[in-house]
C-alpha cells in the first residue's frame, strides 16, 4: 500500500488545505529530473492570508507559530500536488528556505 503525504498529515491531527494556485505569473511548482522545486508559501486558511503583518508588530509570537505551520502545510500541499499526494516520491528535502516579516528588534 503506497502511504501517502495528506495521509500522513492526518495521522498527526492535521489537514491540507488543496495546493494554492498561483496569485501571479509563477507555476507554482517545477520538477527537473529528480528534484522538485517549489515556490514560496504564504500561511493561508480558506485560501486566503491567514495573517498580515509583522512579527513582533502586529502579528504576535503565537500568530508567528501559527503561521509557520500554515506555510508548511502549503509546502506540503503543493509537494502533494507535484507527486500524486505519493510520500514514497519523496526521498529528502535538499534545501529550504524561510523568510519571516518581523520588526528589527524582533530576535526569537
Amino acid at each position: 500500500m503506497t502511504r501517502t503525504i495528506s495521509g500522513r498529515v492526518a495521522e498527526l491531527g492535521l489537514a491540507l488545505e488543496a495546493a494554492a494556485a498561483p496569485a501571479a505569473n509563477y507555476v507554482p511548482f517545477v520538477q527537473e529530473g529528480n528534484l522538485l522545486y517549489i515556490s514560496g508559501q504564504i500561511s493561508r486558511t480558506g485560501g486566503k492570508p491567514a495573517f498580515l503583518g509583522q512579527l513582533g508588530n502586529q502579528v504576535s509570537e503565537a500568530d508567528g507559530v501559527a503561521a509557520a505551520r500554515l506555510s508548511a502545510l502549503g509546502l506540503l500541499a503543493q509537494i502533494a500536488a507535484a507527486t500524486g499526494d505519493r510520500l514514497d516520491r519523496v526521498a529528502r528535502v535538499v534545501r529550504l528556505g524561510v523568510f519571516v516579516a518581523s520588526t528589527p528588534d524582533f530576535n526569537r
